[in-house]
């Protein structure tokens, strides 16, 4: 559909400028909040350990959710844990596997950055119509489709 380049390049440059403002304003409140020890990345590997507390889950599936490499989802869980907010428990069955727990402290610290999060959401959408919300994920989803599809 599109034939010029700075068409393309201009919405890239705003989706990742406009995670990046967004990125940078939680982390300011997170810290206000006293949160601070909690990274970004960490929020975002809490949040996903939260939502699939009644799984079991491994570093494994980490890396695949996020797509990222095993040696930066090691050196983040192993911070994790040296802050208290993961634990590792060997299983049963395989000596080998260690599956990756919340403690209490990831708990609240989900809990307290989850809550800023919905605030934060509410005023992204402030002044914007329901209909164009609806219209901006179907081509957000649209663009990442065609980002997965590209070779």
């Amino acid at each position: 559909m599109c034939k010029s380049c700075s068409i393309n390049d201009q919405v890239g440059f705003e989706i990742q400028r406009t995670g990046h403002m967004m990125s940078r304003r939680l982390e300011a409140r997170v810290k206000a909040e006293g949160v601070d020890e909690v990274t970004l990345t960490h929020g975002w590997i809490i949040r996903f350990l939260y939502a699939n507390r009644a799984k079991e889950i491994f570093q494994k599936d980490i890396e695949k959710y996020f797509l990222v490499g095993r040696s930066t989802v090691t050196n983040s869980i192993q911070l994790m844990e040296k802050k208290g907010l993961v634990r590792r428990e060997f299983v049963e069955c395989d000596a080998r596997l260690k599956k990756v727990l919340l403690t209490e402290k990831g708990i609240r610290a989900h809990e307290t950055i989850e809550a800023m999060i919905a605030e934060m959401n509410c005023g992204l959408l402030d002044g914007i119509d329901e209909k164009d919300v609806g219209t901006f994920l179907k081509v957000i989803r649209r663009i990442k489709e065609n980002i997965e599809q590209q070779k």
